[in-house]
């Protein structure tokens, strides 16, 4: 707001008593609009019984390799080691140390529960980390962990929403510090989804269909999600729980359909271009138990799968035929075995071990062409991973050792298969520090 003068002090001195006047009623009025809202919402709130709760925790992270390593966000996230890359006097690249600190993990999350629907009590989460990449390079951005909707009955309920794919189990993965959470072995994927679960007596029943969105497969095009949207078909998974006791005991079936092009590579036809409808089926199968009483807690995983890429896994698929006059491709997919067993003691102090292993069986074609995936280079991979962690309120310190060992192929035959590799080795140290709220 502007006002004009001619100098005289007293019109000036009446602009600003009017000028005061305005701040002072436009205060009233803002205050007003506070407590009207107020009001209204407090009386929705109240109404619909509408609660959200804030909870998260600050995560720092502190570490050293002795190898290079494939790895993400920063370091933090690691896999296994990289392969031996010799220089010109036979001195080994990757045979370098490293060290990181990163804070990126760090959460927040917001639980939201009411009002009751349709005879159900209705909740939602919503939770993001500092984990988002920006063009490739910069992390430390805003990304979408967990959003999701619930409506739960005395035995029924329905999620939709992005949430840990059913592969995952929240019931039971590896009690470890690091983000990888036991990968490659241990499937890791959040995933937009519609599950129902049912419970019969001990038995719960869980299907669901699955689209995906940050974890996807890769193709031609590199990764993307169209693979999967383009087949018509979502990721369709089954999955049995049994609680007796102390134990819990699982197995599921997960289902899969992918159309890796719309037409094939005019390169392979001289120009021409035909249209190609050929998918790629693939299957999976996982058993899994925890046995929980008192201090102690034991968990274990075995799954036998195909073309899981999407899960930060080793896993993939190939070019098994090729039309000669038109270029059409048929796919088969790469079976891997993931198997995983973590045993954990104590209460306010804990001490943990997991130990991890993945070996990569080969196609189940004879592979003529390109391959698409995720470490199909790699025998097999294992890992030993000691923990140690203390808690104190809402404070948490712990100290990991983390021992991976790669074996990347030298001999392969026709399906893909390794008949002869060598291994390399990573140690990672590992230091965090939880600050709960």
């Amino acid at each position: 707001m502007v006002f004009l003068t001619d100098g005289n002090d007293l019109d000036l001195q009446k602009q600003k008593n009017l000028l005061s006047k305005v701040k002072l009623n436009l205060r009233y009025i803002v205050l007003l609009l506070l407590l009207v809202s107020s009001q209204v919402f407090g009386q929705e709130s109240e109404e619909k019984k509408i609660k959200i709760e804030a909870s998260g925790f600050i995560k720092s992270d502190i570490y050293f390799d002795s190898r290079q390593n494939v790895e993400a966000l920063e370091g933090l996230l690691h896999l296994f080691p990289k392969d031996v890359n010799y220089d010109e006097n036979g001195k080994d690249i990757n045979a370098k140390s490293s060290v990181g600190i990163v804070d990126i993990s760090s959460r927040i999350r917001g639980k939201i529960s009411g009002p009751d629907v349709f005879g159900a009590k209705l909740s939602g989460l919503l939770e993001v980390d500092f984990t988002g990449v920006t063009g490739g390079f910069s992390t430390s951005r805003v990304r979408l962990r967990h959003a999701y909707s619930k409506l739960s009955w005395e035995k029924t309920e329905i999620l939709l929403g992005q949430e840990w794919h059913p592969m995952f189990v929240k019931e039971v993965y590896p009690s470890v510090m690091s983000l990888n959470t036991g990968i490659p072995f241990q499937p890791f994927n959040r995933s937009p989804q519609l599950l129902i679960s049912h419970k019969l007596g001990k038995f719960k029943i869980i299907g669901a269909a699955i689209s995906q969105a940050d974890y996807v497969n890769s193709g031609p095009d590199g990764k993307s999600s169209k693979y999967l949207k383009n087949s018509n078909i979502p990721n369709l998974h089954l999955q049995v729980q049994y609680r007796p006791g102390n134990f819990l005991l699982g197995v599921a079936v997960d289902y899969k359909c992918i159309q890796p092009r719309l037409s094939v590579d005019t390169a392979l036809t001289g120009g021409l271009n035909y249209l190609t409808d050929e998918k790629l089926n693939s299957y999976a199968g996982m058993a899994y138990f925890k046995y929980q009483k008192s201090k102690l807690l034991i968990k274990s995983k075995a799954i036998y799968g195909q073309n899981l890429s999407e899960y930060i896994m080793p896993g993939g698929y190939g070019v098994s035929k090729i039309d000669p006059l038109t270029g059409i491709e048929e796919y088969s997919p790469f079976n891997h075995m993931y198997t995983w067993a973590n045993i954990v003691y104590g209460d306010q102090t804990k001490v943990g071990l997991f130990g991890g292993y993945t070996k990569n069986l080969g196609a189940t074609d004879v592979l003529v062409g390109d391959t698409y995936g995720m470490a199909l280079n790699l025998d097999y991979v294992y890992r030993i991973t000691p923990t140690v962690s203390h808690k104190i309120k809402n404070f948490l310190l712990a100290v990991e050792l983390e021992y991976t060992v790669a074996a990347y192929g030298d001999d392969v035959n026709k399906y893909g298969e390794f008949t002869k590799s060598h291994e390399v080795s990573n140690t990672r140290i590992l230091f965090s520090a939880f600050h709960f709220f």
